[in-house]
């Protein structure tokens, strides 16, 4: 009798694992190490997805990542431009069609995006474990390698690069830049007009905001507010009056404001405004290597710090060439690439790795890199880098300005 049901139970557990698999389908469960992804990717095509709005990031992909890529380990890089958002409707679609092989391999990903992604179940993992070049260059206790905006990544995504917002002006047209928002306001007064951001959801004008915010009523105070509308309100309201009052003294006088930071840029260059943004801290010696902009511009911040963040590549559930996603993400966190992404003649891109577990030959790989004029050198940034809230904030933030400053 005991034999019998022990046997029913046996067959019942089978059953419920099968109906748990079919629920959630998977094409493949990927490597089961480093090395077995090796041996499998070899001659293989990786498909990488993301955001394809920067010639500079086009350009280290095409043509230093690719080319290594295929010369190292006989893996052809696919690149497809798409938008993130395009990015987690179409793998949504395939998650709730049960596509368990889709054309994704690896994704470019961070922030609102990932929370979106992880909570939705569109993400393989965890994996990071199992890249050869996370366990030897990456810290494993640092808040970025564990937290994205707030949203514990648990292995789900590993770090490609640190972005910091910083400010941009031409010496030789502002003699002095606003360190603070009540400078900002002070100058924006004097030069009326000819200050501006770009309109959250702008990663870099949504950014911005978040900065101001910082500024006027403490990182704590909105860090520790709970993700709910009415109590987020009531603690930035400050922050949106200083917007308000700021908004008179902006381009257009605040009724409009540029789409994105590509528009600003344009309106920078062409003189229409004296300052710019950028997420790119070394976007200031980029312009200034590619003579768009004089040698006399220069980046700064305010004394209180500016927000910083790192982006990430993912997995998708369905990535049908898992082994060759695991040998590209191995690549892009190489000491030779994260250099090369660094240089100001590629991406200009801080890098992600952890320098005290690089060799010396390879720490000086870093230090020797192109970092171009005009720009704040990397220790600065990160004495005055200030931390993201959780991502259900960000967009609840976003939604706020649009109500209380856009239309008011």
């Amino acid at each position: 009798m005991i034999k019998t049901i022990t046997i029913v139970l046996m067959i019942a557990a089978l059953l419920a694992l099968t109906v748990g698999c079919a629920a959630r389908p998977e094409a493949t469960k990927g490597p089961s190490s480093f090395d077995a992804a090796l041996r499998s990717a070899r001659g293989k095509t990786v498909t990488f997805y993301g955001w394809g709005g920067s010639a500079a990031v086009n350009n280290w992909f095409d043509n230093v990542v690719a080319p290594s890529l295929l010369s190292e380990y006989g893996i052809t890089l696919r690149r497809v431009p798409m938008n993130i958002d395009e990015i987690l409707r179409k793998l949504s679609t395939e998650r709730q069609a049960n596509q368990t092989r889709g054309d994704m391999d690896v994704i470019w990903i961070n922030g609102e995006n990932f929370y979106t992604a992880k909570t939705q179940d569109l993400l393989y993992g965890p994996f990071n474990t199992r890249i050869a070049n996370f366990v030897r260059h990456i810290d494993p206790d640092a808040p970025d390698t564990n937290y994205d905006f707030g949203v514990a990544i648990e292995g789900m995504s590993v770090p490609l690069g640190r972005a910091q917002l910083v400010f941009m002006a031409d010496s030789a047209r502002l003699d002095r830049f606003p360190t603070s928002a009540e400078q900002l306001l002070e100058l924006a007064r004097i030069n009326s007009g000819r200050f501006t951001y770009p309109a959250p959801p702008d990663f870099t004008g949504s950014a911005f905001v978040r900065n101001i915010i910082y500024e006027i009523v403490g990182f704590e105070a909105i860090n520790n507010a709970p993700v709910d509308k009415a109590a987020i309100k009531t603690v930035i309201q400050p922050a949106l009056d200083f917007l308000n009052q700021l908004e008179p003294y902006l381009w257009e006088q605040g009724r409009t404001y540029p789409a994105d930071v590509t528009a600003l840029d344009r309106m920078f260059l062409e003189g229409q405004l004296v300052w710019s943004m950028s997420y790119t801290p070394l976007k200031a010696g980029q312009l200034i290597a590619q003579n768009r902009a004089p040698a006399s511009l220069r980046t700064f911040v305010f004394d209180e710090g500016n927000i910083g963040n790192t982006h990430y590549v993912a997995i998708p559930f369905n990535s049908p060439n898992k082994d060759a996603a695991f040998v590209l993400i191995h690549h892009l966190i190489s000491v030779a690439m994260q250099a090369a992404k660094l240089d100001v003649g590629n991406w200009g891109d801080l890098p992600v790795l952890d320098l005290t577990r690089l060799s010396e030959t390879e720490r000086a790989t870093i230090a020797g890199t192109n970092i171009g004029q005009g720009v704040l050198p990397m220790s600065e940034l990160l004495t005055k880098r200030l931390p993201e809230i959780h991502a259900r904030k960000v967009a609840i933030i976003e939604e706020l300005w649009r109500e209380e400053v856009l239309q008011r």
